[in-house]
């Protein structure tokens, strides 16, 4: 007989946060939890037991809870009002220019110095016979990191006994206004002290990447992969094509099949090691692969060592970055009469090791 689904909380004071920051662990009784945060509305811990009963976990985290407070590396978060990077942050909208915060040199990266990631968000919890929910909501004012509108956000996490952990993004506005949300949760499925991702095969559904300047920031042009490092038409290890760039992989794939009704197979990525395996679906348009470049080692993960380059990758599913400022890229702008919606699941098994 199947274990009870179950969801519980706890809360987690330390004196750099500016308030006790609340935990939700969700429990599908199949050996899989997500535990979120509402600091952030983001992903704290994703386990799942392997053949031994141990609980592997699938994320980074933090040894040091104080580091929430500033979360450098983004670890787990919503990311708002828009992902990735715009250039200059400034952006015209309605024949009037918009400026932004900026965050990274001119430009401004993950919505800002005060983005979504680091708000409290206020939450709610749900069980049905076959899932269990957190369902965290907050606001934005108008000229929030300089964004038009009022906008209400909800984010429900959602995990259920077929081992399918959903993101479903729901906000509405009151002025026209830009919104592309997505998580940046870092992966590491070895879920091995110390390991790091270079030996994880990756697959995406993906034939073009967006062409970015010395910033990273999209200018506008696609470029097909074939026959190039970003070519993860075929899977084939992280490792294998990484030296050929000048810093690792952080760049927007775009994705193939696009439907944003139905969420499409985007993404599949293995740890040949242990087995595991998780399949990424999503309505969005593409996808950010970041593959840690940029964990120095300055700080401890949870299981005390040093969060080095490489120890996690994000797998960012949202709409094309800069896109405010590239009229041939899909419109990422929102009405007060047409609400945002997006949808992206994470599916985990395990493949037997020959």
């Amino acid at each position: 007989m199947a274990a009870a689904m179950s969801v519980s909380s706890r809360e987690l004071a330390h004196p750099a946060l500016a308030q006790p920051l609340q935990l939700i662990t969700l429990d599908n009784g199949n050996d899989l939890t997500a535990t979120l945060s509402t600091l952030g509305a983001g992903i704290w811990s994703v386990t799942q037991l392997d053949e031994s009963g141990i609980a592997a976990e699938l994320v980074l985290n933090y040894q040091d809870p104080a580091q929430w407070a500033v979360n450098p590396y983004y670890f787990g978060v919503t990311i708002g009002r828009v992902a990735n990077r715009i250039a200059a942050a400034a952006f015209e909208l309605d024949g009037k220019q918009v400026k932004l915060a900026a965050n990274e040199g001119a430009n401004q990266l993950h919505g800002g110095p005060e983005g979504l990631g680091s708000r409290f968000w206020q939450y709610r919890t749900e069980q049905q016979a076959d899932s269990v929910a957190v369902i965290f909501s907050c606001q934005s004012a108008d000229g929030d990191q300089g964004y038009p509108g009022n906008v209400v956000l909800e984010v429900c996490y959602r995990l259920n006994r077929d081992n399918e952990l959903s993101i479903d993004y729901y906000a509405t506005t009151d002025k026209l206004t830009p919104l592309s949300l997505t998580n940046h949760c870092y992966w590491n499925l070895a879920a091995k002290p110390g390991a790091d991702v270079l030996g994880h095969t990756l697959w995406l559904n993906a034939g073009h990447t967006l062409e970015v300047n010395q910033q990273l920031v999209p200018n506008g042009n696609l470029l097909a992969v074939a026959g190039t490092a970003f070519d993860f038409q075929q899977a084939k290890t992280i490792g294998r094509d990484i030296a050929q760039l000048t810093n690792g992989y952080d760049h927007f794939f775009v994705l193939n099949n696009i439907n944003k009704q139905q969420p499409q197979l985007a993404a599949v990525l293995t740890d040949p090691g242990s087995g595991r395996v998780m399949d990424i679906l999503t309505t969005e348009a593409g996808m950010q692969f970041y593959s840690g470049n940029f964990l120095d080692g300055s700080l401890n993960g949870a299981d005390g060592l040093p969060l080095s380059k490489f120890a996690g990758l994000c797998l960012e599913t949202h709409a094309y970055p800069n896109a405010v400022n590239l009229p041939q890229f899909p419109s990422i702008l929102i009405t007060p009469a047409q609400a945002y919606r997006q949808r992206t699941i994470y599916r985990f098994y395990t493949q037997r090791i020959s």
